[in-house]
């Protein structure tokens, strides 16, 4: 497959910074690609460069796929790895690599007649893992509080029960939270400045009887300052964590340690057995440190993050060796998000077992494409 013409151009994310987007014309017709942009970003993600100077770059870059014929997405990305020649992307940046990945990844279903999940040959839909309220600043004690269900009849069904569930949640914190007035964070989540146990109580209130489950992403990495987490010791932030697993039923724990913990990780992985025990800034979607935590045992989930590594060829491949040590995984989004729905897409084509997109705003996004995807595979 060919190419017809590469352009780029500056848009918004959801945090009104700037962000690419990279559009391809095929012989079959146009697509386009855009990158989101993290606030809590893991230090071994690949590098991410300043829109200018991705576009610069950009110039120079795309004439190496002018004229080339391309039979695969594995070329595509193997040919961006070349270019580089970095592990991590420093020369090009990650932001450029993926645009130009999704850009082709489209331009190979759209040559097909096929939607993305269906040339990835994914069938399976993720259940949603959705953030309904979130700490207030670096030192909460947890960034961000998600809810989802035990089990699915269909992913519609999900999403409106946790639709439901966040707008009674608004209401609830209205009335425990004076200072609360219905505001919310990067992802849309309601922002509340309650400690982490009120706030789990009014979760768990709110879920009473519906059949969901309370999750956490602790962002560790951001409330470690070298010594200790938002003032607790390593060892009183291990016993706290614990407690609120067990206190309130909570199912699953991202990111409870800092980045580098591998360690404490796998203690907590072996002593919360029940709990779906999440790797995020410690594995950054890369095979490498998988193969660590693997090593480790430092985990039983992984959170998916394409823009992390750079190409989808290396989520698939990151995506392929976590199910096959039979790791739980699910595709996540970024918190400065674009308007692209792709990530859906990948969560259905690669067959994730979740899918972290949030609940309102701008990410209803992605959860209204999972509802059409749904149709379209249940026909």
């Amino acid at each position: 497959m060919k190419f017809e013409r590469l352009k780029i151009r500056k848009v918004l994310n959801t945090k009104s910074n700037l962000t690419i987007e990279v559009e391809g014309k095929f012989n079959k017709g146009r697509v386009r690609g855009s990158v989101p942009a993290g606030t809590s970003a893991g230090k071994h993600e690949v590098v991410s460069l300043p829109v200018d100077r991705v576009i610069r770059k950009f110039k120079l870059l795309k004439k190496k796929f002018e004229g080339v014929e391309f039979s695969s997405l594995e070329e595509v990305d193997s040919l961006l790895h070349e270019i580089d020649g970095t592990e991590n992307f420093s020369k090009i940046g990650g932001n450029l690599a993926l645009a130009i990945s999704y850009v082709f990844l489209k331009g190979f279903a759209l040559n097909e007649g096929l939607e993305v999940f269906e040339y990835l040959g994914g069938k399976k839909l993720p259940k949603p893992l959705c953030n309904v309220a979130g700490g207030w600043g670096k030192e909460s004690e947890i960034q961000e509080y998600l809810i989802y269900p035990k089990v699915q009849r269909s992913i519609a069904a999900s999403i409106f029960k946790i639709a439901e569930v966040y707008r009674q949640l608004g209401k609830m914190f209205k009335k425990y939270d004076k200072t609360f007035n219905m505001g919310k964070n990067y992802e849309s989540a309601w922002a509340v400045r309650l400690d982490a146990k009120k706030i789990l109580t009014i979760i768990s209130k709110a879920i009473e009887g519906k059949g969901l489950v309370i999750g956490l992403d602790v962002a560790a990495s951001d409330r470690w300052d070298g010594k200790t987490y938002v003032g607790r010791s390593e060892k009183e932030h291990y016993t706290f964590l614990k407690r609120l697993v067990k206190r309130f039923g909570i199912g699953y724990v991202e990111d409870p340690f800092h980045e580098d913990d591998f360690e404490t990780f796998a203690k907590f992985t072996k002593e919360m057995k029940r709990v779906m025990v999440c790797g995020d800034d410690l594995l950054v979607t890369n095979v490498k440190r998988l193969e660590t935590a693997l090593k480790n045992k430092s985990v039983n989930t992984v959170l998916v993050k394409p823009n992390q590594i750079g190409t989808v060829s290396d989520t698939i491949a990151f995506v392929k060796m976590a199910k096959k040590h039979g790791l739980k995984t699910v595709l996540s989004h970024r918190s400065g998000e674009t308007d692209d729905a792709i990530i859906a897409h990948l969560a259905v084509g690669l067959e994730t077992d979740y899918a972290k997109f949030g609940t309102s705003g701008e990410r209803v996004v992605k959860l209204n494409e999972l509802i059409r995807i749904e149709e379209k595979i249940k026909g």
